[in-house]
């Protein structure tokens, strides 16, 4: 997979545009160069002739000084001739017009009074000859298929290599291969293609890892549901077996099988209802039915409804005093099913003569309310799994209580399908507190 580079791109046009101007200007460039240096296109030697000869009018008489400076400046086609009072001292050719076509005269005068000294200098107008023309194009070719051959390069190490190797990591993609490596480019369009391509990669990785975390929280779902189902299926096949058979031979022992019958029978469906309410909630996504309410009603009646169960245990189920304005937009048979299933946790984790205890407050955006016990609260590494479907504590919450450990992830799926949330937490008496919110109705 490629990571993001820090270089610094430029769009591909630039690029074509920087490629076009490089294309002009260095074979000129260079050819120019080249016929400056090479060739000897402009002074060639003139000026050091011309100042040599100015400077040495002195011995313009001297033979071995003539022949000296006549062959030093003969490899650069540069002759001259040297006049004093009109009388012709020294000529380094016959005729340096005629026998060097091309060339140009320039007189200059050292001595215009008595005696008047000058000289000719007589160079080519292309310092190197007619003779040196073929370096030229020669040299400009050669810098031109250099300059493609440098583009090329560029161009393929750039843009074309990134984007087969693009083509090779999406044809991975498709076979499943997410581990891939893609060259890094300075082509903007080509950087955000491999960019995109790395990010897609981690997309998918992440997504493939959280499926199989699924999956695997899917086979622990399903198993664990299995043993729970196949445990009072068990318990009641093997009592109304022994019914049948007459293993329980009197009035006293019938009775006995019956009521355990009927209470295997009542976790049974307990079970199943609690796996219709997770799977409706988590896999259908139903939206609840949303309808204004009083929410501190709700609260109300759910706790009458639960204080049977309490007395049984001999557990105290009480109401703070609910405030005013509680009320919500929502699905009223849900909320319900919430509230009762954080009543069913509270009083069955709260001992005899305990004490399970609503509140309810209004603040300016939602409406929090909180079902406390006076039982033996929930352990700190438990905290951060309470939510999650059939967890069960060691001590707090086990498979001897009942239940299928989907009671408090229906109660907080329920309150975030109403934007709402639930936490879970001790209070300072030690018992657990579970606290939950919902969005205030506008119009309240």
């Amino acid at each position: 997979m490629n990571g993001k580079a820090g270089r610094r791109t430029l769009p591909i046009r630039k690029w074509l545009a920087l490629a076009l101007i490089a294309l002009v200007v260095i074979p000129v460039c260079v050819t120019g160069g080249v016929a400056f240096h090479i060739v000897g296109i402009g002074d060639n030697g003139q000026s050091e002739a011309n100042n040599e000869i100015r400077t040495s009018v002195d011995r313009w008489g001297d033979p071995e000084w003539q022949q000296a400076t006549k062959q030093k400046y003969a490899g650069r086609s540069i002759d001259f001739v040297l006049v004093e009072n009109g009388r012709t001292i020294f000529q380094t050719s016959d005729d340096p017009l005629n026998n060097n076509s091309g060339k140009l005269a320039r007189e200059i005068v050292v001595s215009p009074s008595n005696p008047r000294q000058l000289f000719y200098l007589y160079s080519s107008q292309y310092g190197g000859g007619r003779a040196n023309f073929w370096i030229m194009p020669l040299v400009g070719l050669s810098t031109l298929l250099l300059t493609l051959a440098g583009i090329a390069w560029f161009l393929g190490h750039t843009l074309l290599r990134p984007l087969a190797a693009t083509g090779e990591a999406a044809r991975a993609i498709a076979d499943g291969n997410l581990e891939f490596e893609i060259p890094t480019s300075r082509v903007r369009e080509v950087a955000e293609v491999n960019d995109a391509f790395g990010t897609m990669s981690d997309a998918l990785r992440e997504s493939l890892s959280e499926q199989a975390a699924v999956e695997q929280e899917r086979r622990i779902f399903i198993s664990a549901i299995v043993h729970d189902l196949r445990t009072p299926v068990f318990a009641l096949r093997g009592y109304l077996e022994g019914l049948q058979t007459g293993v329980a031979d009197t009035a006293e022992k019938r009775q006995r099988y019956v009521e355990i019958a009927q209470d295997k029978a009542a976790a049974l469906e307990r079970l199943i209802t609690d796996l219709f309410e997770f799977t409706r909630l988590e896999y259908l996504e139903q939206a609840p039915n949303r309808e204004l309410l009083d929410f501190g009603i709700l609260l109300t009646r759910q706790a009458d409804s639960m204080r049977p169960q309490a007395e049984a245990k001999e557990v105290q189920l009480t109401v703070a005093p609910l405030p005013d304005n509680c009320t919500v937009v929502g699905d009223p048979h849900l909320l319900s099913r919430a509230v009762e299933n954080l009543l069913v946790n509270a009083i069955r984790h709260t001992p005899n003569g305990g004490h399970v205890w609503i509140e309810c407050r209004v603040e300016p955006l939602w409406v929090r309310f909180s079902v406390c016990d006076t039982g033996a609260g929930i352990p700190e590494a438990d905290l951060p799994r309470i939510f999650n479907p059939l967890f069960r504590g060691e001590q707090s919450r086990n498979r001897r209580t009942g239940g299928v450990g989907l009671g408090l992830t229906i109660a907080r799926r329920i309150m975030q399908a109403h934007e709402g949330d639930l936490a879970a937490g001790n209070h300072s008496g030690g018992g657990a507190i579970f606290t939950g919110t919902l969005p205030r109705s506008r119009g309240t």
